[in-house]
């Protein structure tokens, strides 16, 4: 178990580099709860006099998040130092950064930004990066990184960093948003090379995939490492629901009115999608063709899939057009697939 998840509901606030440890990095969490912050450092984990739940524990990094956090529980990077960028719309998709995280976690749609500043810390130069999306249902999500400058000094060098953490938190908060508690809990810490993962234990740095990179020289193949993004965010409960059951449930925020659910669908043998079959009002009536744009593993279109409906439904709809629907039942190529869980819809938590 991590150090500072001893216990609780916890959400990733921000993810800090050490100032001694190039790709070293410590997560400040948030208590969905009671608002308390921790931190894996040193200084918070080891602090004396404080409560077992980390009550009164304070450290440099949590003091840095108590000022970019509002009332509302939400980050802004104003006390974050100089501007050094900052950007909206077109101007931050052609960004680097935006881009390399919209690759790793493509399902994700909506409105992006961007926000880069410089402040010291404790006397080391820190640079930090703050991406937000609006998403097409409703729902605005941001992920904080802050790189120690002299290990980071390109945009380049702060790409893995960006789209692992800042992805990371953005998806889990979409996910959160639309009702899956248990999807997207803060991983463990990562750096952007290292061996593969050991013990059945993974980190960010065993799902990352740097740029067009297929060989990250840790052994694992674009399959597997797709298989680990899914199983990663998707949390070991949610996982093993979705390897039980072959789908999960999303419902629908666009047409609330008439009830629609989607369940996404997954292949057994996860060699071929399935089509994603659509309820109203508990009736199972008709089935979509979402397809996959590009040659990709199957974990990785089925995460894509996901995250596009439960982020921006509109979006992912529009690639479904009179060609790509179906009566039920339209794949069912070896036996009848009758359902026999209901498709219940829930409103969105947002």
């Amino acid at each position: 178990m991590p150090r500072s998840l001893a216990r609780g509901d916890y959400r990733l606030l921000m993810a800090i580099e050490s100032a001694s440890r190039a790709n070293s990095w410590y997560r400040v969490l948030v208590d969905c709860q009671s608002g308390q912050l921790s931190c894996d450092c040193p200084s918070w984990t080891f602090r004396q006099g404080a409560g077992s739940a980390g009550a009164g524990r304070s450290c440099k990094h949590t003091h840095i998040a108590q000022l970019l956090v509002n009332p509302a529980g939400e980050v802004n990077a104003q006390n974050a130092g100089l501007v050094v960028e900052r950007a909206g719309g077109a101007a931050a998709e052609n960004n680097r950064l935006v881009q390399a995280t919209r690759r790793q976690w493509p399902g994700l749609g909506g409105r992006w930004s961007f926000e880069q500043r410089t402040s010291p810390i404790d006397g080391q130069l820190y640079h930090f990066v703050l991406l937000r999306l609006t998403t097409g249902n409703g729902t605005t999500a941001t992920g904080l990184v802050a790189f120690a400058r002299s290990f980071h000094p390109t945009t380049e060098s702060m790409v893995a960093g960006v789209a692992g953490w800042a992805g990371y938190a953005i998806a889990a908060e979409v996910a959160r948003a639309a009702g899956y508690a248990l999807a997207g809990q803060p991983p463990e810490h990562f750096t952007a090379t290292r061996r593969a993962a050991t013990a059945g234990r993974l980190g960010l740095a065993d799902i990352l995939r740097v740029g067009d990179q297929v060989n990250l020289g840790d052994g694992y193949t674009p399959v597997q490492r797709a298989e680990n993004t899914l199983r990663l965010f998707l949390g070991e409960s949610l996982y093993a629901q979705l390897e039980r059951q072959h789908f999960l449930d999303v419902s629908s925020v666009c047409y609330a009115s008439e009830k629609r659910v989607y369940r996404v669908r997954r292949d057994p043998a996860k060699r071929r999608e399935r089509r994603v079959r659509v309820f109203t009002d508990g009736r199972y009536v008709r089935d979509l063709c979402i397809v996959r744009g590009q040659d990709v593993p199957e974990a990785d279109h089925w995460l894509t899939v996901w995250l596009s409906l439960i982020s921006d439904e509109e979006r992912a709809l529009s690639v479904v057009g009179p060609h790509n629907i179906f009566p039920p039942h339209s794949d069912d190529y070896y036996e009848r697939e009758e359902e026999t869980i209901p498709a219940v819809w829930r409103s969105n938590v947002a």
